[in-house]
């Protein structure tokens, strides 16, 4: 029995042993088979998408089937931990109107890719609000501040730990992120500027035409079709996409100062160390460092060259003769860059001609590109890291054109004085001086440096016509100012010696340069920078060449701060400039003659010395409720930022203007030369209704008020102003006769006072526009009066059109500024009219022929408005 049961206790165990272990073989080979199912169709899925594709390893391997138009990214594991840029370029186009080659259609993406079991994720980074270090408040702000997704894409395969996904519809299709057709702009409609093109994606003639692959880069051209709506016209780009990883070091940043003018980037810190949010803006500029061995050397005061320079590639398609200019307008930024530490930091190479992987829309490589279209322009953007503000690529697109703008600008400028531009076709040297001049201030962009606005009213007038200043300083202190040519040259003063052009450099612009871009030894951190970046702006003070003047937008409220000025006397360099342009007028036949042609480009240079002598207009207008600012920081004794043109000056400014306008037609408006062209004799009399506009609008006046009420010892009081204003405006006839001029001046400032009493019915407005919009069409912040004539005179100046691909600029917007209310001005202008009226009944009786009826028939509108 014992024995018995001791056998069967033993089956009984062995049985118990034995059983588990079969079944667990089992479910180890059931794994298996299902591990191997599994394996083998994770490598069918790999081997699918593998199938006919081309494989290049870099940044991730990129797998393209040509055949099936087919692009699939396999991206590796520690992929999943970087930062990257999405930039998106034009490389070719059928339609210009947005874009042309070269361009970069929108604002690169700060982004980077996250994955789950099913998909990869394209975020795109938050980089504008930030948390200080490791601050307790992280995990809150990564709560409240979370990436967004851009783009998910499932995973169609994988290898090993790779994944693969399928990117052809990002890349090949109208993706709204990275798409050529634009969204429509608020400004340009405001403007009355022409709409965005508009069209229906046509996918049977897009897709992706090629992938190359980088160790940091991927670079991708596609071919987008569209039919154009309403015309139905087709459309088609070639975008390339750059897809490439950023350092895991990032640039340490620098503060951002109004005194000296860099783009920059907002940030929001969130820090629980402060009793508030704190903002702070950082300047963009390229990442110069010393190389290491050279580090101590740099700190001595000895020149280093840079690791890494700044290249730029300059594009074959620059017939030689202009070459030469355009790499001379590039590394003459070298001068500006030794005085910051750096030797040869800037170089300018041509295109290389044999090299596979030079790409010119490839994003490593900043160029200078030629634009073969009728566009008079050019621009330097500059596109940046947005987590410092490094600038990673710089961008000149020099559109064909601009010849024709280099070479007006400097016929109407210098004509008189130089012999040298009377012609259709400059010499060579001559062309060049302009190029390099444009040249050096686009590559000025993509450093960083936005307009200095003001540089030129640091020079005295006269001191524009001494050979020693202008062969030392040019027209300005910076060439990023718009200060062309030397249009307050006279007649003999280029035989003495006089320059006619701005200077290679400005002292200015060295001095941001270094500002800029020199390394301050011991300093950590942005914060620990600024007492040495105060130090240099504080030595200097008091000289204006080194001030920054920022630009302005819709109108001028700062004479000091404007385009295509120069000297601090716009009313003395406006006469010289006139004086020259009298001597145009008077040999424009001969100097512009080709026999046997139309008089079309005669037409178009006669319109071009009308321009310039509007500018000359333009310049003296904002000294009437003008506005001097200045920037100032607490505790430096200033006591205002703002500075009011004083009585004189205004009063000044306000018998110039008007004795223009009672003259400008005598010799501008020539009968014999208006009869050859396909224009009419009232072609310039906008110019009237300009000048008196300029005189009376509300935004005028109101500045004209405040500034009485702050002193009114030194500026005029409203009143007193309009007392002035009015008794200029109208005066009376000599024997008994108002000349044309008179007359039309007079009538255009009735017709304006009727206007703003706000009592006289109102013509029906060219565009349905409200606010400050309708602010803006009836002159009310300033000289325009009229949506055109506002971009008119934003745009007429420009060769550059710097977008907001620089990032933030530090500019005065001059719209929606404090005006007169309509009770307000509606009172004061009732005030002037019965004074108008008052004035031509006593002088009716003694006037004579049209002027009589004039009296009369002003006198009938006042009294009907009145009586309404």
């Amino acid at each position: 029995m014992r024995k018995g049961t001791g056998i069967a206790f033993v089956l009984l165990a062995t049985l118990a042993v034995c059983q588990p272990t079969e079944a667990k073989r089992k479910s180890k080979k059931n794994k298996n088979a299902i591990a191997a199912l599994v394996k083998d169709s994770v490598n069918a899925d790999y081997k699918k998408v593998t199938k006919n594709a081309a494989v290049q390893k870099g940044l991730f391997t990129t797998l393209y089937n040509a055949k099936e138009g087919k692009l699939y990214f396999e991206i590796p594991d520690s992929a999943f931990g970087r930062t990257y840029i999405l930039a998106n370029r034009v490389a070719a186009t059928s339609n210009t109107r947005d874009f042309v080659a070269g361009q970069i259609a929108t604002q690169p993406l700060l982004i980077r890719f996250s994955k789950d079991e099913r998909n990869v994720y394209i975020h795109q980074i938050q980089s504008s609000d930030i948390v200080a270090g490791t601050d307790p408040i992280e995990s809150a702000f990564d709560k409240n501040f979370y990436d967004p997704v851009l783009k998910g894409f499932k995973i169609a395969a994988q290898n090993g730990k790779n994944v693969v996904i399928d990117v052809t519809a990002f890349f090949g299709a109208n993706e709204k992120a990275i798409s050529p057709i634009k969204t429509d702009n608020p400004l340009s409609k405001l403007l009355g500027g022409a709409n965005s093109l508009k069209g229906t994606f046509v996918p049977d003639a897009s897709g992706i035409v090629s992938s190359k692959c980088f160790p940091e880069n991927i670079e991708i051209k596609s071919r987008l079709s569209f039919t154009l709506t309403p015309l139905g016209q087709p459309y088609s780009v070639i975008m390339h996409r750059s897809l490439f990883a950023l350092p895991d070091d990032p640039m340490p940043m620098r503060l951002q100062d109004n005194r000296v003018g860099f783009f920059y980037s907002d940030k929001s810190i969130y820090t629980s160390e402060q009793d508030r949010l704190i903002r702070r803006t950082f300047i963009h500029r390229w990442r110069l460092e010393p190389k290491k061995e050279d580090l101590d050397k740099y700190f001595q005061g000895e020149l280093v060259e840079p690791q890494k320079p700044i290249v730029f590639y300059v594009d074959s398609a620059f017939p030689e003769k202009w070459r030469t200019a355009i790499h001379q307008g590039i590394e003459d930024w070298n001068t500006a860059f030794e005085t910051a530490g750096f030797k040869n930091a800037i170089k300018a190479v041509d295109y290389p001609k044999n090299d596979p992987d030079f790409d010119p829309d490839d994003m490593r490589y900043s160029c200078f590109k030629y634009a073969a279209t009728a566009t008079a322009n050019a621009m330097g953007p500059s596109h940046v890291d947005p987590r410092t503000g490094e600038i990673l690529t710089g961008d000149v697109i020099w559109y064909h054109n601009i010849i024709s703008l280099l070479h007006n600008w400097r016929f109407v400028q210098t004509g008189a004085v130089d012999p040298r531009v009377r012609c259709q076709v400059f010499d060579d040297d001559v062309m060049r001086e302009s190029i390099r001049y444009a040249a050096a201030h686009e590559i000025g962009h993509t450093l960083g440096l936005m307009h200095n606005m003001g540089a030129s009213y640091s020079f005295p007038v006269d001191s524009l016509r001494s050979p020693s200043f202008t062969q030392k300083y040019g027209t300005t202190p910076s060439i990023m100012d718009y200060a062309r040519n030397n249009f307050v040259a006279q007649p003999g003063d280029v035989e003495r010696g006089v320059k006619l052009t701005p200077p290679v450099l400005g002292v200015y612009d060295i001095h941001a340069i270094n500002w800029g871009y020199r390394l301050i030894p011991g300093a950590s951190t942005p914060e620990s920078e600024k007492p040495t970046l105060d130090q240099w702006i504080a030595e200097k003070a008091g000289d204006p060449m080194y001030e920054f003047g920022a630009q302005q937008l819709f109108g001028t409220v700062d004479p000091t701060d404007q385009t295509e000025d120069l000297g601090n006397d716009h009313i003395k360099a406006g006469d010289y400039g006139i004086s020259n342009l009298k001597i145009l007028m008077q040999n424009l036949e001969t100097w512009n003659m080709e026999r046997g042609e139309r008089y079309d480009e005669m037409e178009n240079m006669y319109r071009e010395i009308v321009n310039q002598y509007t500018r000359y207009l333009r310049h003296v207008m904002p000294y009437i409720g003008g506005i001097r600012y200045e920037e100032i920081r607490q505790g430096d004794g200033k006591e205002t930022s703002k500075h009011y043109i004083d009585r004189d000056r205004q009063r000044e400014a306000m018998l110039w203007l008007l004795e223009q306008a009672r003259t400008y037609n005598e010799w501008l408006t020539v009968k014999e030369l208006i009869g050859k062209f396909e224009i009419n004799m009232n072609v310039n009399d906008k110019l009237q209704t300009m000048i008196v506009s300029s005189l009376i609008n509300s935004a005028t006046l109101y500045r004209i008020q405040e500034g009485g009420l702050v002193d009114p010892v030194h500026n005029f009081r409203l009143d007193e102003y309009l007392n002035e204003v009015t008794t200029a405006l109208f005066k009376a006839p000599t024997g008994g006769r108002l000349s044309d001029a008179e007359q039309s001046l007079q009538a255009a400032a009735i017709a304006l006072m009727l206007k703003n009493t706000g009592l006289a019915p109102t013509a029906k407005a060219s565009t349905s526009l409200t606010g400050d919009a309708a602010a803006l069409h009836t002159g009310a912040i300033g000289q325009p009066t009229t949506p055109e004539d506002a971009f008119d005179e934003m745009t007429s100046s420009f060769p550059c059109s710097c977008g907001m691909s620089h990032g933030n600029e530090f500019a005065r917007i001059n719209f929606g500024l404090p005006t007169l209310t309509k009770e307000q001005i509606g009172a004061l202008m009732t005030g002037r009219l019965r004074k108008v009226l008052s004035l031509y009944k006593s002088r009716r009786a003694a006037a004579t022929g049209s002027t009589k009826d004039f009296y009369d028939y002003q006198i009938l509108l006042i009294e009907r408005t009145f009586a309404n």
